[in-house]
């Protein structure tokens, strides 16, 4: 008698454990769909949720998940479902699908064009004052023209919390057999390095946010050239860097 009541406990005992675990589980729920367990929620920072899941580490976008259930926080709220359709419907451009991807916006006819996304090769050329690093980017030209005048620049980024001025820059290449940016520049003499170019390379620009992981960039380009939207770190400078690029010309010069 006396071990069929501790047979009933240990059973009594697991059955608890069972359930406190399953309410301990982790659950996502995203927008629109059907909610589901996983593993563990590994981060919540950022503009992804990073989470375990059968041993295998995924992600998702925090704008796509309404809410989830942490085992130690309980839940948290994530996106309003009905403000997020409203936000999806009042956009008027898609937002590009890669981080550093561009389009150019036409705000007075609602339409866009893709920029040239090009991978520029990075040197480091000796000059009179010290070693230069530069970004050539081959033809000479880009494929994507537009008339000089106020332009609207939709870009992805990876965090749209940063400082946008900290990491964009809009800069104007000079051009020879191809087209050149000046990176950084190391004065021999003072040792000292200046990231960025010279002589107006580089164009200041107002922003504000667009969607979940964008920036809308607005810059007033008085010259024609060439130009690009680059993304970087001036203090990571590796043999090749990807850049959005486009032309300007005079207003008769455009080919439709």
């Amino acid at each position: 008698m006396k071990n069929l009541r501790i047979l009933i406990l240990l059973v009594a005992l697991l059955a608890t454990m069972s359930l406190n675990a399953q309410s301990s589980k982790n659950f996502i729920k995203p927008l629109a769909k059907d909610g589901f367990y996983v593993d563990s929620i590994l981060s919540l920072k950022g503009n992804t949720i990073i989470y375990m899941r059968a041993g295998t580490e995924f992600d998702i976008e925090k704008a796509r998940v309404a809410y989830v259930e942490h085992s130690i926080l309980g839940r948290i709220d994530i996106t309003d479902e009905k403000t997020a359709n409203q936000n999806s419907t009042s956009l008027i451009f898609p937002e590009p699908e890669f981080n550093g991807d561009a389009f150019i916006c036409n705000l007075e006819d609602n339409t866009y064009i893709k920029m040239e996304r090009a991978i520029g090769q990075v040197k480091v050329k000796d000059q009179l004052w010290g070693p230069e690093t530069k970004l050539y980017v081959k033809p000479e030209t880009s494929p994507v023209r537009i008339p000089k005048g106020k332009v609207v620049i939709l870009i992805r980024v990876p965090d749209v919390n940063d400082d946008p001025k900290s990491f964009i820059k809009v800069s104007q290449f000079s051009v020879s057999k191809t087209r050149k940016l000046s990176l950084a520049r190391q004065n021999e003499l003072t040792g000292k390095i200046t990231y960025g170019g010279y002589n107006r390379q580089e164009k200041d620009f107002t922003y504000k946010r667009y969607g979940n992981s964008s920036l809308l960039l607005t810059v007033d380009i008085d010259d024609a050239g060439e130009y690009c939207v680059s993304i970087s770190n001036p203090n990571r400078v590796d043999s090749k860097l990807s850049v959005s690029c486009f032309g300007v010309d005079e207003i008769n010069e455009v080919v439709e």
